[in-house]
């Protein structure tokens, strides 16, 4: 505690510089990117969009089966998007019921590449947790900074 009285502003201003700041030619950082393990939203095909706008049509031919289009570009959205999109159109209960079908139809008409690996080349992914681990070598102490006997000595 007492060390931490002798230290001025000018001495840490000076470390975070050389050390922490991103603009530092020395600093080190660590980039880590984690992908979830969790299934993406299934996407809706053409077929399967086409499938649930004849449902649409043939339950509520009053319907405007067309204007979901209107607030998706994807040609491929996922099947939460695509029930979003169909939210402003179908306003009473009976009709949102029919998006109880839809999971139905996305498993019967699947998107051809609807494929979950994000996989990129030249990139480490690690499978084991516990392999990795074991296999981790410790870095060598790089010893103190400073030597305690070479730090400043108080004023007061």
């Amino acid at each position: 505690m007492e060390v931490l009285k002798t230290i001025s502003k000018e001495e840490v201003v000076d470390l975070f510089l050389k050390k922490v700041h991103p603009s530092s030619k020395i600093r080190s950082k660590l980039s880590v990117h984690m992908v979830s393990q969790k299934e993406p939203p299934k996407g809706v095909s053409e077929a399967a969009a086409e499938a649930f706008e004849n449902l649409v049509h043939q339950a509520f031919p009053d319907l405007d089966v067309k204007a979901w289009k209107a607030s998706i570009d994807n040609p491929t959205p996922s099947i939460v998007d695509f029930g979003k999109s169909w939210l402003p159109l179908l306003k009473s209960d009976e009709e949102k019921k029919l998006l109880a079908q839809l999971p139905g139809l996305v498993d019967q008409h699947p998107v051809n590449n609807d494929v979950g690996d994000y996989r990129k080349p030249g990139v480490a992914y690690i499978e084991d947790r516990k392999a990795f681990k074991d296999g981790l070598i410790p870095s060598v102490d790089p010893g103190p900074m400073v030597e305690w006997n070479d730090l400043p000595v108080p004023r007061f």
